[in-house]
């Protein structure tokens, strides 16, 4: 924010010296702002190492772009989750714990509930009472023994102890064989990283003082959505001797108490056992107060407008067409580009501080042509997440991939035979040799996979021939079939790109696992405007952001309208939320009449949203 100074407050918290620290941070009010500044500093105090966590690989890379090309910043700071943290803690010293390698992660919630069918079927007294309930009471059975091994983990309870947290023994029965199985396979699942990795420091305290050396600082992020195995990570860390722990959240926005999180980790134990200083930080920089006012008319008093720091602007805008519309977007881009810095904007306007969205995609069509006339950079936002692949060809080269990775993965092993019409293979070479031609895709992907190399070294190479191959083949009849192949396999790609691009030492296994805990997704922001979907865009914020399509029948959309009830609650709800991803300026912009796929016109009114707009 080189135009907006921190305040007394802000200061005070990235002056922090040493010691114990608690920041209670309102909405908007900048706190990782002062984290990431406050870090900035201690690595210009200390030669040792920082830890930092957050709870989505979403922020851990908005705190890296902030802080900016610092000197060895990878060799002096991790940043990451929770379970990325343990991920590599596991890696690097999980043959303490009886692990040579780290264990291959389960991440799908599908494969989860496959583990619970068999555990079921392996235990005699619940599967005789499982097999009698129809399939809404037998789904019911799965989450609930889902549910209560993940509390199990999250509470750090030993198994020995089980009896005293349920009085279920089938429960009980159920949790070890699942973890029984998970054993055979090799494999462990999410809660398992940080209960192994607690477990390793509790029985290898010379490991956790390890730790406590590295990392002079640890500060946590979002600290209101701890959890009680998370909390205990921390302190299995730190011990009675390390006290440089920063913690920073919103007691107010604690949001995943499903998942056992509490603000209590926060504001009650972390208090009693660090005795921190604490400082409050209620101004809000986030969203200027043009934009609360604006979006207080789309549902009232659901925003902090009294702290709201900034003036910001907003506008709406009325164009005679699409074409129209999109123009005026186009030229106001121009001026504010030209414009080149505002008081209300941190830095230099540029195009990568502005986004442009809509309730649909089609909206942009216009937009896009005028911006490729003119020569303006944009990108589509995409969704962030675990690759799900979308063709049946993919799903087999997951399936095959993890095989090659783990042989003892028995869950995907059979389902691969499934989707290959096979049942008597032993392994992929088998498999392999087994396929006719009908089955000539599948086979060049298995062989694909078996020639891959550890080390991921003809990783690249190998998906590329792969594309040629799908793009070359003209026996694939359907033609959206093959269009979502090309796709899956280059989104593959992307994530190798963005794994190797991190990681100096490569392994295949290494990859898979990145991929599982979400760390290999393009975050990164692309250059140019960004255009998205407000769905797309939830949880994500820009400078400057313009709201196309606010016409009646387009936004709320046609079919919400004709539903009316909780559908156009939910579009009233999606409104707000776009209304509220700008931070200084919102123009929001709608065309009196729209043309038809058939050639016509129609005319269009204002959205019912803003009309009691004054514009």
């Amino acid at each position: 924010m080189t135009n907006i100074k921190l305040s007394v407050k802000q200061q005070e918290i990235v002056s922090f010296e040493s010691g114990a620290i608690l920041v209670k941070a309102s909405a908007g009010s900048g706190k990782t702002r002062v984290l990431t500044e406050r870090i900035k500093r201690l690595l210009n105090v200390t030669n040792r190492n920082i830890l930092a966590i957050t709870f989505t690989n979403k922020a851990g890379e908005e705190m890296k772009e902030r802080l900016g090309n610092i000197n060895d910043i990878k060799d002096r700071l991790f940043i990451g989750t929770f379970h990325g943290f343990c991920q590599q803690v596991l890696e690097n010293h999980g043959q303490l714990i009886g692990y040579t390698n780290i264990p291959h992660i389960f991440e799908d919630e599908s494969d989860r509930l496959k583990l619970i069918e068999q555990a079921i079927q392996q235990t005699p007294s619940y599967h005789k009472s499982y097999e009698n309930q129809d399939p809404k009471r037998k789904k019911e059975y799965c989450y609930r023994a889902l549910n209560f091994i993940s509390e199990v983990k999250r509470k750090l309870i030993p198994e020995d102890d089980l009896l005293n947290e349920s009085d279920d023994e089938d429960l009980v029965l159920l949790y070890t064989t699942y973890q029984d199985i998970l054993n055979s396979q090799n494999a462990i699942d999410f809660d398992d990283l940080i209960l192994l990795t607690y477990n390793l420091f509790i029985t290898n305290p010379k490991t956790a003082a390890l730790y406590r050396r590295t990392y002079e600082y640890i500060c946590v992020d979002e600290a209101q959505d701890l959890n009680y195995a998370q909390y205990q990570l921390i302190r299995s860390i730190t011990s009675s001797e390390h006290q440089n722990v920063m913690m920073v959240g919103d007691p107010n926005q604690s949001i995943f108490a499903f998942n056992g999180s509490s603000s209590e980790y926060m504001i009650k134990m972390f208090v009693e056992d660090f005795n921190p200083i604490i400082i409050e930080l209620k101004e809000n920089y986030r969203s200027s107060r043009s934009v609360l006012l604006a979006a207080e008319k789309i549902i009232p008093d659901f925003c902090d407008i009294v702290n709201a720091v900034i003036e910001g602007i907003f506008e709406i805008h009325k164009s005679d067409d699409e074409e129209s519309e999109s123009i005026w977007i186009s030229d106001k881009i121009n001026e504010l580009i030209s414009i080149g810095q505002h008081d209300d904007i941190e830095g230099d306007i540029t195009y990568e501080k502005i986004a442009v969205l809509g309730r649909n995609k089609y909206v942009f069509k216009s937009l896009t042509e005028i911006f490729e006339k003119r020569g303006v950079p944009y990108y589509y936002k995409i969704t962030p997440g675990t690759i799900k692949f979308e063709s049946q060809l993919m799903k087999i080269f997951d399936m095959t991939f993890r095989v090659k990775l783990n042989p003892q993965d028995t869950l995907h092993w059979y389902r691969l035979l499934e989707l290959c019409s096979n049942t008597t293979a032993k392994n992929l070479q088998e498999l392999t040799g087994c396929l006719n031609d009908k089955f000539y895709k599948e086979k060049e992907v298995l062989n694909t996979i078996i020639n891959l190399s550890e080390d991921g070294s003809n990783f690249k190479l190998s998906l590329n021939k792969l594309l040629s191959f799908i793009e070359d083949d003209n026996n694939i009849e359907d033609h959206n079939e093959k269009i979502m192949i090309l796709n899956d396999i280059k989104e593959l790609l992307e994530h190798w790109y963005e794994y190797a691009k991190r990681n100096d030492k490569k392994s295949l296994q290494q990859f898979k696992n990145s991929m599982a805990l979400g760390k290999t997704h393009p975050l990164a922001q692309k250059n140019g405007i960004t255009l998205s979907t407000i769905h797309t865009m939830k949880g994500q914020e820009y400078d400057i952001v313009f709201l196309m399509g606010m016409d009646d029948d387009t936004f709320p959309d046609y079919r919400a309208i004709r539903m009316g009830g909780a559908e156009m609650v939910q579009e009233k709800n999606n409104a707000y939320v776009a209304f509220t991803r700008s931070k200084r300026f919102l123009y929001v912009t709608w065309p009196a009449k729209r043309l038809m796929p058939w050639g016509d016109y129609k005319y269009r009114k204002i959205s019912r949203f803003l009309l009691n707009f004054n514009y």
